[in-house]
Formats: C-alpha cells, sequence, structure tokens
C-alpha cells in the first residue's frame, strides 16, 4: 500500500528544513498516475518522489527490444538520410560526366575526371555509411547504443525530494571532480546514476523517457532550444514533465552533472546536433541510459553548458 501525502508531509517536516507545502499534484505519463507534493524552497520548486525496489535501469541492445514506434522513427530518418545520400551520388555522376563531356578527345583528362569520380564516391560512402542501407543504419545504431549507454542492472531506490528542474553552474568548474565536490552542499546532494536514471524515466523500460515512440519528436529533437517551457504547447513533448513531474533531458545542450566524477546525463552539449552527425548520434542524447564523457577533452566545464539537480535522500 502506498504511504499517504500525510504520512509524507510528516516525514519531510522531520527533516527540519523549510520547505513551503505549495499543493499536492497529480503527474501522468503512459498510463500511470501519481499524487505527490509539490514544495518550494528558497524560491526553487521540488517534489517528493517516492522510490522503488528492484529497478530495472540501464540498456543492452541484445536483451532490450526497441519499442514498434521508436523503430518507425528511425526508419523515418533513415530514409531522408538515405535519400539524401542517393541525392549526394546523383549530383557528383552529373557534374563529373558534365566535365567528361567538355574533356572532349582528351582520354587523359578524361580519365583523371573518371579517377577523381571514383575517388569522391568512395569518400561519400564512407561519409554516410550509414545510410546505404537499413542494415547498415541498424548495425551503426546498434553500435552507437553499445558504448555510450549505461549498462543493464537492478537496484533499488530510495525516496527523495528532487528540484523540479535542474540549474546552470554560477561560474565555469575546473573540472569535473572539483563540480562535484562543490555542488553537494548540506542539506542538498547530487543524484547518483541510478537515481538520476530512475528520476528520468520513472522507472519505466523504455529507451525515451516520453516511452516508445520517435516520429513525433524528431523535428523538437533537431530543434531544441527553439521552444520555450513557458510557451509549450500541447504537441510539444522534450518540454514536457516527465511522469514523476521533472524537466529532465530535454535538451542535449544541458549537461547534468550527477555525483559521479566518470559521467555526466542527459546531454552532449549539442556536439552531435552541431556536428550534423544524424540521428544515430543525437537521439541517444535524449535517453536516460547516457553518458557522455566529452568532458574530457575540456580544461574547465562551462557554466553555460553544465547544470545540476539538488536532492534530498529521505530516511
Amino acid at each position: 500500500m502506498s504511504e499517504s501525502l500525510a504520512d509524507i508531509r510528516s516525514r519531510i517536516e522531520a527533516l527540519g528544513i523549510e520547505f513551503e507545502f505549495i499543493k499536492t499534484i497529480k503527474t501522468s505519463m503512459n498510463g500511470v498516475e501519481r499524487e505527490t507534493w509539490l514544495l518550494e524552497y528558497e524560491g526553487t520548486q521540488f517534489v517528493f518522489v517516492a522510490g522503488q525496489k528492484h529497478v530495472v535501469l540501464g540498456w543492452d541492445v541484445n536483451q532490450c527490444p526497441l519499442g514498434e514506434g521508436v523503430l518507425e522513427g528511425l526508419k523515418k530518418e533513415f530514409t531522408e538520410g538515405h535519400k539524401h545520400y542517393l541525392g549526394r551520388i546523383e549530383g557528383l555522376q552529373e557534374y563529373y560526366q558534365k566535365e567528361i563531356e567538355k574533356a572532349n578527345t582528351d582520354e587523359k583528362k578524361a580519365d583523371e575526371l573518371r579517377l577523381k569520380l571514383a575517388e569522391d564516391l568512395e569518400s561519400e560512402k564512407e561519409e554516410m555509411e550509414a545510410y546505404i542501407s537499413w542494415e547498415n543504419y541498424m548495425l551503426k545504431w546498434n553500435e552507437h547504443l553499445s558504448q555510450c549507454l549505461s549498462p543493464l542492472r537492478t537496484v533499488d531506490i530510495g525516496d527523495m525530494i528532487v528540484e523540479v528542474d535542474s540549474r546552470y553552474l554560477e561560474e565555469d568548474a575546473s573540472s569535473l571532480e572539483q563540480a562535484v565536490c562543490s555542488l553537494k552542499e548540506s542539506p542538498f546532494t547530487l543524484a547518483t546514476e541510478d537515481e538520476w536514471e530512475y528520476l528520468c524515466n520513472g522507472g519505466t523500460r523504455t529507451l525515451f523517457r516520453w516511452g516508445d515512440t520517435l516520429s513525433d519528436v524528431i523535428e523538437e529533437i533537431y530543434g531544441v532550444g527553439t521552444v520555450s517551457k513557458e510557451n509549450n504547447t500541447e504537441s510539444g513533448i522534450l518540454e514536457q514533465p516527465n511522469m514523476l513531474g521533472l524537466f529532465i533531458a530535454y535538451d542535449s545542450y544541458k549537461n547534468e552533472i550527477i555525483d559521479n566524477t566518470q559521467y555526466i546525463k542527459g546531454g552532449d552539449g549539442g556536439c552531435s546536433i552541431c556536428g550534423g552527425d544524424g540521428g544515430i548520434y543525437v537521439f541517444p542524447c535524449y535517453t536516460a541510459f547516457y553518458r557522455d564523457s566529452v568532458y574530457e577533452y575540456a580544461y574547465r566545464l562551462s557554466k553555460n553548458y553544465y547544470c545540476y539537480r539538488r536532492i534530498i535522500r529521505l530516511p
């Protein structure tokens, strides 16, 4: 039997921290509805999150099948990429054919052009290898997921009071280690990777926190940062709160620092989007299980790209 709201309130009050009980709220996603407390502390909103035993976290491409909605979205992204690839190949062939015709009887120049065409076609093939075939695309997808997602595991998660949205660093940090140490200021601490993944997915077993769908959110992902939560629409997915009432993993430009000095969560600093790497490298940034270690190549953590979320674990 779930704990009553009155009992939860008593436990929070026993902490001796000046939380203001704003109201009770109902949060829901994928047909699951929960009632919890919305709190405020020094002008910032928090929610009570009930823990859960034997929560399955992480991902294994051999044991965790993708939902049909995710596969449909991947096929859509592949189809567009494949069409783009074929267009580039056709454009090269047309260009060189015209140049070869201009060469007229100069066979040496014509042969040089044919050789250059073959080199450019091979270069295009290497650059867009994933889009040559659906089999290639899924091979690259599974290879990348195996490298960037946390391993499959089962853990117990305790009850927490959690900041509704993350906050950017107030100043640049010299290193991830320094940031993790300085951000754990009593009475607050940072979530572990296990806790963060639970907070992101709410204990559900879908690759994405919003469920087994991708097609409806692809446009938002590629246009991240152009929509404000304050002006949210019913069609928006990324910037809607998740099933626990948290704004989390909705922007690849927001790297969220957790209580871990090896990985950060919730983004890659926008590197995949800026680099034009395609869905294979962009979409995983929005999963709870994505691990980003890009900080290893930076001499500091910029306050404009790194954020953190405060929590309190309830006894």
